[in-house]
Formats: C-alpha cells, sequence, structure tokens
C-alpha cells in the first residue's frame, strides 16, 4: 500500500506518463467517492431502513461499478416523498366515496344504488329528499329524525374494501 502511495507523491520532471497515469488514479479516487456519496443520498431518500441503507453503501464501497449496477437492479423503485405523495392522492380522490357493502364496489357519495349489484346504500330524507346513509338516525341536512336501519347494512370506509380486494386476487 505505501508503494501505491510513493508512487503517487513522487514524481520526476518528464515523466509524463507517470503523471497521466497519478492523474487517472486520483480521477477514478474522486469519481469512486462521488459514486459513494450519491449511492448514499439516494438509498436514503428511497428507504428508512437502516440495514437496506448499510447494505447497500458498503455494496458500492466494495464493488465499485458493479455494486452500482447491483444498487440500480434492486433498489426501491419510487423515493418515500413519491409515495407520501401518492398516498394523499388516493386519500383526496377516494375521499368522496364509500364502498358497497354487498360487493365492495367503489360507491360515490351520491348514489343511493350500487351501480354493480343494484343493492340500495343509501335513503332519501322523507323531510328534504336528500341521500342519507341508512345507518344514520338523523339527517344531517335538516335534522330530521329516522328509523334506523341495520348496522350491517351501512356502507363501509374505501380503504377496507381495497383491502379486502387486494388480498382476494393473491
Amino acid at each position: 500500500m505505501s508503494e501505491v502511495i510513493d508512487f503517487l507523491i513522487s514524481f520526476e520532471p518528464g515523466d509524463w506518463f507517470g503523471l497521466t497515469l497519478r492523474g487517472i488514479f486520483v480521477y477514478l479516487f474522486v469519481l469512486w467517492v462521488a459514486l459513494v456519496i450519491w449511492v448514499a443520498r439516494d438509498i436514503v431518500s428511497r428507504t428508512d431502513k437502516l440495514i437496506l441503507q448499510v447494505i447497500a453503501i458498503i455494496l458500492v464501497i466494495a464493488l465499485n461499478i458493479f455494486g452500482l449496477l447491483v444498487y440500480l437492479i434492486v433498489r426501491p423503485q419510487k423515493t418515500l416523498l413519491e409515495r407520501y405523495q401518492e398516498d394523499v392522492e388516493h386519500k383526496v380522490l377516494t375521499e368522496n366515496e364509500e364502498v358497497c357493502p354487498s360487493c365492495e364496489h367503489s360507491l360515490p357519495l351520491q348514489f343511493q344504488f350500487c351501480p354493480a349489484c343494484g343493492m340500495e346504500a343509501r335513503q332519501s330524507c322523507k323531510k328534504c329528499k336528500k341521500l342519507v346513509s341508512k345507518g344514520w338516525a338523523v339527517c344531517p341536512y335538516c335534522g330530521e329524525k329516522k328509523k334506523i336501519s341495520g348496522a350491517s347494512s351501512e356502507p363501509k370506509q374505501k380503504t377496507r374494501g381495497t383491502l379486502k380486494k387486494f388480498f382476494k386476487r393473491k
């Protein structure tokens, strides 16, 4: 190791080959350090699991360009920020939807019947004629008390239906 450092430090005038070789070594070292820093910053933005971060950095330190190729193949596809933004977008888009209690089809709040199975998910208020979920005791628009239907016919939250559909597919 000391022989390599002595070679890089020592310089004889007129030795252009040695100077060029030293320049290439320094360039490759700086490139390697920049590569390790880039991978470290990239993996931190893509996962919060410390073990994966350490493995990715060690992989690039040990294998250099080959480690980078392996890292690029196995790294998470999206950053944490991109996943957060997609979650927020999904919540905003499904905010005004429920799930049909019988078939779990997406059901916008303005629908009285499920378009997939035909089940009645909401009833019209007798006083103001606006759609009210079947499980509610009072109309939120006019305050009219109504008879409560069975709790099982009340529409579920959107996330419950999507989770059931997700596990049914696999």
